[in-house]
């Protein structure tokens, strides 16, 4: 027969994992809005480039859109399981639509850019708009 102790010591360990798993921000909580990709943006010398984590997602399922030097990436990402009966005993991986937009730090040119998806992944590369300096004549 157990110890009212040894009860009291399991509910402690339990209560503790469960805050664990709530409080942890790494992992991604499903919510009713959607999930958000994880994206990373960095510079080239001649352009900007936007990596996307989008792994599950099908290319039909997701739009990319600029507009004023604002990126938007939306799409859905759907449970290929989601038919099947089953019981959670862990679930960190999030399903449905997202939007992600973007401010970008300076003029591309989206009619050149260039879009590939390898490995769960979607890089966009989008050149720079190259200002050339203008001399104004006096008269």
């Amino acid at each position: 027969m157990s110890d009212i102790f040894d009860e009291i010591k399991k509910f402690e360990k339990d209560m503790e994992l469960l805050l664990n798993d709530f409080m942890n921000p790494s992992r991604g909580i499903p919510f009713k809005g959607g999930w958000k990709p994880l994206i990373n943006i960095f510079e080239k010398e001649t352009s900007l480039v936007i990596l996307i984590e989008a792994a599950g997602v099908k290319p039909e399922n997701i739009k990319i859109t600029i507009e004023r030097n604002i990126l938007t990436i939306s799409g859905k990402r759907e449970d290929p399981f989601s038919e099947e009966q089953r019981s959670f005993y862990s679930m960190e991986i999030a399903f449905g639509t997202f939007e992600r937009r973007v401010n970008l730090p300076y003029p591309t040119d989206p009619e050149k850019a260039v879009v590939k998806k390898e490995d769960g992944f979607i890089q966009i590369t989008l050149p720079k708009i190259t200002e050339e300096e203008r001399i104004i004549d006096i008269e």
